[in-house]
This record gives structure tokens, sequence and C-alpha cells, in this order.
């Protein structure tokens, strides 16, 4: 690859930007100092000539972004039909393009747009991927990109299908975590100083935990090395708050456990054959409990 000395110091200027960076006419003439368009013309001509640069159209404007050495020096040893698939690939980005895509766009025969793909693949310049969106199509991408939420449907899916256990193992640690915050004497050994029917905080109580304590957690724990982000917790928390496991405190972006999922869980002996009155857990004796004594514990802790 020979260039000329004004054409390599161009092309040196715009790599030492970022690889996405686009530039102006102005912005390039600037860097080899001079104002002559047809100068900037040869030059760029030279680096098109080499792979080194391509040019987009941004509006009305034309603009010009770098390629690397080693990219232009992978490019220049492709076929022509190869290089030119390659091109809409690359440009597909995390997206990835169908095959049926890149054949309308190329208009090359299907034999020719399969045996190209092949050839790249098998030399890791492109991989095939599923879509969640369009799981029967073909998708290439380029080889060194992880493909967007958009494609992979995100934390949720493996190999494009819903990870259902992963889901419920998730939100099982999840609600274990907000409930033991919640009700923490529920979880205990049980003890005559403790009930775990009045182990809760008062309505007022501020402290419950938030998406940040509970992303806290599951990085702590190490519970799983997929990476998550705090909207797929928050995912997570509604599917719980739907299934009544779970109550949102919006004043404050907060979670806490509800009562009843904690009965539902085991956690808690009631004998279902008497009614639960506080009275019966103060010190003196009550000697006569009318109906309308009774303060149950719904009306209790949250009035």
């Amino acid at each position: 690859m020979s260039l000329s000395t004004k054409a390599n110091e161009l092309h040196s200027k715009m790599t030492e930007h970022s690889s996405d960076t686009l530039f102006k006419e102005d912005e390039l003439m600037s860097f080899i100092g001079t104002s002559s368009a047809s100068d900037l013309l040869q030059y760029t001509q030279e680096l098109l000539n080499n792979n080194l640069i391509k040019i987009l159209k941004q509006g009305d404007a034309l603009m010009f972004q770098a390629i690397a050495t080693n990219e232009a020096n992978k490019i220049s040893n492709m076929a022509e039909d190869e290089a030119m698939i390659y091109s809409y690939i690359e440009s597909s980005g995390r997206e990835g393009i169908w095959t049926k895509t890149i054949k309308a766009k190329t208009n090359l025969h299907q034999h020719i747009v399969m045996r190209c793909l092949k050839s790249l693949e098998n030399q890791r310049y492109i991989k095939s991927i599923k879509s969640v969106k369009h799981p029967t199509r073909k998708i290439y991408m380029l080889y060194n990109l992880q493909p967007s939420i958009d494609v992979t449907g995100g934390p949720w899916f493996t190999d494009s299908e819903l990870d259902s256990e992963f889901i419920d193992s998730l939100t099982t640690v999840i609600w274990r975590f907000i409930a033991n915050k919640t009700y923490p004497s529920a979880f205990q050994s049980p003890s005559q100083n403790i009930n775990p029917l009045q182990a809760s905080y008062p309505h007022n109580y501020t402290g419950y935990v938030d998406i940040n304590n509970i992303m806290d957690f599951i990085i702590s724990s190490k519970i799983t090395n997929i990476e998550l982000a705090p909207n797929d917790i928050r995912s997570l928390c509604d599917v719980l708050v739907y299934e009544d496991k779970l109550e949102s405190i919006e004043s404050a972006d907060q979670y806490k456990a509800t009562w009843q999922s904690i009965v539902d869980g085991g956690f808690v002996n009631i004998d279902n054959d008497q009614e639960f009155s506080i009275f019966n857990n103060k010190s003196e004796n009550v000697i006569d409990e009318e109906e309308d004594d009774l303060v149950y514990f719904d009306s209790w802790v949250l009035h």
C-alpha cells in the first residue's frame, strides 16, 4: 500500500480520533494545511483507492470516515463480490442484515451470495446470529460485534428462546431479598420473644429496598454472570407486583413484600381457625374480647 506523504498524513490525523468520527471537508483541509479543494480531492481519492476512508452523506453534506489500516488490508484482500457484501454487513451495525436483503442490495445471484457469506464466515470476518423478532431469518453481522437487545431479546433470552427458568429463579431471589428486608423476623427461627405476625415496620417507614439495593445484592452475591441493567431489575419487580408478591412505594421508588406472599411462602404458620388480634400479644390479660375490639393485621399496619 503506497501513499503520498500528504495522503498518509491525512489518514494519520483522522485515525487519531475515534473510528466512528465523521469529518467535513474543511476539517480535512486543516489536517494537511491546504485550502485547495483539488488537492484534497487528490489525497482523499488515494485513500479511497486503498480502502482507507469511506464517504457518507449526512443531509446535503459529504462526510469522511477513516478506516483502520488492518481493516483496509482485510478488505483489499477480498474478492470484489465479498467486499461488496462485507460493506453492507458492516453498515448494518449491531442489528445485522438478512440474507434476502443482502441479495436485493447487491443484485447478486443467490449462489454467489451464499458462497461469499461462507467464505467471510470461515475467515471470521462475519458471523450468523438469531433474532428474537425474526427467528426463521438468517442474519449476519461483523464477527467482533455483539447483537443489540432488539435482536437478542436482552438477558431473558437464551439462543433466542425465552429462558423461563432463569426468570423464575431470579424473581424468587429478588422476592426473598426484599421480603427479608420487609419482615426480617419472619425468616428467623421461632422464638418466644418474636411474634412474626407483628414483624413489620410502621406504615411511615422509609428504609425499604430500591433498585440499586437489589442490583448491589445481585452483583455482590454473584447470582448470575449475565449483565443486568436497572430496567431489567425493575421489570422483574413489576412482575412480582403484578403477582401481588411486592408492593411498589412510588413516592420513594422502593419495594416491600406483601404479607400474603410471606404466608403463601410457608414462612409463617397461622391457625386459620383462630382470629388474630393484637390484644393476644399484650402482657395483660384481656377478659372480654368483643368483635368490635378486634384489630386485624392489615388495618393495623396500613392505617
